[in-house]
């Protein structure tokens, strides 16, 4: 026997029906959302606390040492004799553009670079493509008197020499380009007025922080090198 199914009446109120299970749905759907913004209220009230104490003022009379230590900019570091003729290279990778500022905004710089190794001299030339280099360390040198600076790079970079062993009294010498469209030649200091530095006076005996920052694409061959000369010996270079 056939089992009984009531198809006339469904046709008959098949509007009502219909109406039902929008209302049934529309309720669901209300409460779902009910839900939902009293979760989000109290998430936004959390952050919001948690904000307000970040806010308040620290109290002084419970600053840790580790806590004074942080907050200082700069600490000066005991010079090691096994350092000589070296310098930190970090390498900024899988990073577009060709100018300083596309790599100033890549959220690793300055302080997270994807690898660490050390160099014996300003000139590199890797096989990479969009990167970014920083290369710093000091300068000591050997005589005192005044001297030039040349960079060259493909595609921009940046020198900056501190007047003395502060990181924070880095002041820019010499550059390649600020747009990204700038390029040089391996070796080639004079394409631009803004290669070569004015004459700086170092001291013998007496450690000089630098950087070399460096951002290359994908086109060419990628290099940067900074070259260095006596003024006081050399006026017409």
């Amino acid at each position: 026997m056939m089992p009984f199914f009531p198809l006339r009446k469904i046709k008959r109120n098949g509007k009502f029906l219909f109406l039902g299970a929008v209302l049934v749905v529309a309720s669901v759907a209300a409460y779902l959302e009910h839900v939902a913004t009293s979760l989000w209220n109290r998430v936004g009230d959390s952050q919001q606390k948690e904000q307000a104490a970040c806010a308040k003022p620290a109290n002084r009379d419970h600053v840790s040492n580790e806590d004074v230590v942080w907050s200082s900019k700069y600490v000066p570091q005991p010079w090691k004799p096994e350092y000589k003729g070296q310098a930190n290279l970090h390498v900024f990778e899988d990073w577009c553009g060709t100018s300083i500022a596309s790599l100033r905004k890549n959220p690793h710089y300055p302080l997270y670079p994807h690898s660490r190794i050390t160099v014996k001299k300003l000139a590199v030339s890797p096989s990479w493509k969009n990167y970014g280099l920083r290369i710093f360390g000091y300068i000591h040198p050997s005589t005192s008197g005044a001297f030039l600076f040349a960079v060259a790079s493909k595609d921009n970079c940046e020198f900056w020499l501190s007047h003395d062993e502060n990181p924070e009294n880095l002041r820019l010498l010499a550059h390649v380009g600020k747009t990204g469209e700038e390029w040089t030649a391996p070796g080639e200091y004079g394409k631009y007025s803004s290669q070569i530095s004015k004459p700086v006076v170092l001291q013998q005996r007496k450690r000089f922080y630098f950087e070399l920052i460096h951002k290359y694409s994908d086109h060419g061959t990628g290099h940067v090198e900074v070259a260095t000369i006596r003024y006081d010996t050399h006026p017409d270079a």
